[in-house]
C-alpha cells in the first residue's frame, strides 16, 4: 500500500487523530491549563516536545520455519540510547495466549529514528532484556559513531495520579507506511481498575499504539499504554494496518506501575526473579461464599492447591488447602475480581529480591500460621531451552523445562524432549507428531534430554537414513507410538 493512499484511508479518523491539536487556550508552560479539554488548549508545544522521545524498535524473528521482521513503538528513558518498549512486542498474543519469543530466535535488534526530511535512521541495538515485574523490555543503542551522533531526548515519566474525569493525551507512532509518523489522541480517565495489573480505562476519544506515553493536563507523563486485549503490539502489521486507529486501546498503566523498571532495568541477560515455588494457575482467589465459609469476609485471600515437594513452600511446611491472608504482615492487595488475587500475589512477590524472606500470614482450618518463606529463583523458562530442529523429518525439539512436567504433573526429574513445532506438510506432520508432544523414547531407548536425543537420532540416520523412526510420546497423560517416514 502506498503511503497516498494511507492518507485517503485516515481521513475519516482526523476528528480523533491528528499531528498536532491547533487551538488557543494554553499554561504559561505551553501545556494543555490543569482542567481542561481537548477543544480548548493548544496541544501543538506538547506533541512538539514529545516526537524527539519516540522511536520505533525493530527486530528479525528466524525460527526453523519463517524469518519476519516484526516492529513496535518505543520510548526513549536515557541520555545514552536506553528505550522502553512493551513486553508484548516480544511476548505478543497469538489465539488467546501469550507466544514468548525464544531468545536465540531473536535477531538483527535496530532502533529506528523517525524523520520527517527522509528516510527513518537506523541505529543498531542489543536486546537488554524483558521486564516480567513489570511487563516492559528495553533495547539499547550499540555503541557507534552513528549512535553517538544521535542526540537522545529522553522523556521522564512522573508518578502523578490521574483523577476520574481528568483529561488524558497520549503521542504516538502510525504505521510503517506513514513513515512513523507521530500523532496525537486525547480522552478523558473513566475509572482506576485494580487487578494484577493496575490499568486506567480512557473514553472518548482512546489512545495511541501499545508502547505510546500518556500525558496529563500538566503535560507530565503519567502512563504508557501496554498489552491488553485485541490490539496488536506490532506497528508494520500488513494485515491490519490501521488497528490502533480503528480500534484505539482503551487502557494505560500508570507510571507508579512500572517505575521500578526504569530505575533498575534489565542489563542484557534474563532477570532472576523470586517465586514462592508455587506456580500462579496452582492458587485460587477466594469468592464471596467460600470466604465468609472460613470467617474471611470482606478480606481477599488466596487458596495453595499445589505444594511441589522440594520447593519453598513445601520446605517451610506450606501445605495443599493453606489459604494465604497476609503478605509481611499485610492483607493482600485487593482485585476487582477474586479471580485476580492469585496474579496480583504472584506479581507482588516477583518484585521482591532473590534471597529475600517474605512472611506469610496462612490459615489452616481455624488455627492462623506465620511461615518465613526464603524466595528461591524461579525456574528457567522455555524462551531460554536450547533447541534443534530435525530437517529432513521436519520437526523441532527443545529441552525440557519446570513447566512441561509440572503441566503434565509428572514428576520433576521426568526425562524427554518437548515437540516444538511440526512442520506442515512434513514427514512429521504426516504422521500426526503434535506441538508439545513429549518425546520419552527413540527407537526403543529413552530420550534422557536434548543433547542425547540429538546424538541417537544423528547416529540412526548415519547408520540406516532411509529407515522410519519410532517415537513414543506423551499426549495429554497417554502414550502414543509414532512411527515417521523419512522422505525418500
Amino acid at each position: 500500500m502506498q503511503r497516498p493512499i494511507l492518507v485517503l484511508l485516515l481521513l475519516p479518523l482526523l476528528p480523533m487523530v491528528s499531528s498536532a491539536a491547533t487551538t488557543t487556550a494554553t499554561s504559561p508552560a505551553g501545556v494543555p491549563a490543569a482542567g481542561g479539554s481537548a477543544p480548548g488548549f493548544d496541544a501543538q508545544p506538547l506533541y512538539e516536545r514529545v516526537t524527539p522521545s519516540l522511536v520505533a524498535v525493530q527486530y528479525v524473528w528466524e525460527n526453523e520455519l519463517s524469518r519476519q521482521e516484526l516492529t513496535g513503538a518505543g520510548v526513549v528513558v536515557s541520555s545514552d540510547g536506553l528505550i522502553m518498549t512493551s513486553l508484548s512486542l516480544f511476548d505478543p498474543p497469538v489465539r488467546g495466549t501469550t507466544l514468548r519469543v525464544p531468545d536465540k530466535q531473536m535477531k538483527e535488534f535496530k532502533i529506528l529514528v523517525p524523520s520527517q526530511q527522509h528516510e527513518a535512521d537506523e541505529i543498531d541495538a542489543v536486546f537488554m532484556g524483558r521486564d516480567d515485574r513489570t511487563g516492559t523490555a528495553f533495547v539499547k543503542a550499540k555503541p557507534s559513531d552513528k549512535s553517538s551522533r544521535q542526540k537522545w531526548t529522553p522523556l521522564k515519566f512522573e508518578d502523578a495520579r490521574v483523577k476520574t474525569g481528568d483529561p488524558v493525551w497520549s503521542v504516538g507512532l502510525l504505521p510503517k507506511n506513514a513513515a512513523y509518523k507521530t500523532y496525537l489522541t486525547h480522552g478523558r480517565a473513566s475509572a482506576s481498575l485494580r487487578g494484577e495489573l493496575p490499568q486506567v480505562l480512557v473514553i472518548g476519544g482512546g489512545l495511541c499504539a501499545i508502547g505510546s506515553p500518556v500525558f496529563n493536563a500538566q503535560g507530565q507523563a503519567v502512563g504508557l499504554v501496554n498489552s491488553q486485549p485485541e490490539q496488536t503490539p506490532f506497528l508494520n502489521d500488513q494485515r491490519n494496518m490501521l488497528a490502533a486507529l480503528t480500534n484505539p486501546p482503551i487502557f494505560f498503566v500508570p507510571t507508579f506501575d512500572f517505575a521500578m523498571s526504569l530505575s533498575d532495568p534489565p542489563t542484557g541477560k534474563e532477570l532472576a526473579l523470586p517465586w514462592m515455588g508455587v506456580p500462579q494457575q496452582a492458587m485460587a482467589g477466594l469468592n464471596k461464599d467460600v470466604a465468609e465459609q472460613v470467617g474471611l469476609k470482606d478480606q481477599p485471600a488466596v487458596e495453595i492447591g499445589d505444594v511441589i515437594p522440594g520447593s519453598p513452600m513445601a520446605k517451610v511446611g506450606i501445605k495443599p488447602g493453606d489459604i494465604v491472608v497476609k503478605v509481611n504482615g499485610k492483607p493482600l492487595e485487593r482485585g476487582d475480581e477474586p479471580e485476580e488475587l492469585p496474579g496480583i500475589l504472584a506479581r507482588q512477590v516477583r518484585r521482591m529480591k532473590l534471597g529475600d524472606t517474605v512472611k506469610l500470614t496462612v490459615l489452616r482450618g481455624k488455627e492462623t500460621k506465620e511461615f518465613d518463606l526464603p524466595l528461591e529463583e524461579r525456574p528457567k523458562g522455555a524462551n531460554l531451552a536450547e533447541r534443534w530442529y530435525v530437517d529432513d523429518l521436519g520437526f523441532g525439539v527443545r529441552e525440557m523445562v519446570f513447566m512441561d512436567s509440572y503441566a503434565r504433573k509428572l514428576p520433576p526429574d521426568t526425562k524427554g524432549v518437548a515437540v516444538s513445532l511440526v512442520k506442515p506438510q512434513s514427514a512429521a506432520n504426516a504422521a500426526k507428531l503434535q506441538t508439545n508432544d513429549l518425546i520419552t523414547e527413540l527407537n526403543g531407548r529413552a530420550a534422557n534430554n536434548l543433547a542425547d536425543f540429538k546424538k541417537q537420532l544423528e547416529d540412526f540416520r548415519k547408520a540406516k537414513p532411509h529407515e522410519a523412526i519410532v517415537l513414543v510420546v506423551l499426549r495429554e497423560g497417554q502414550n502414543q507410538t509414532i512411527r515417521i517416514e523419512p522422505p525418500q
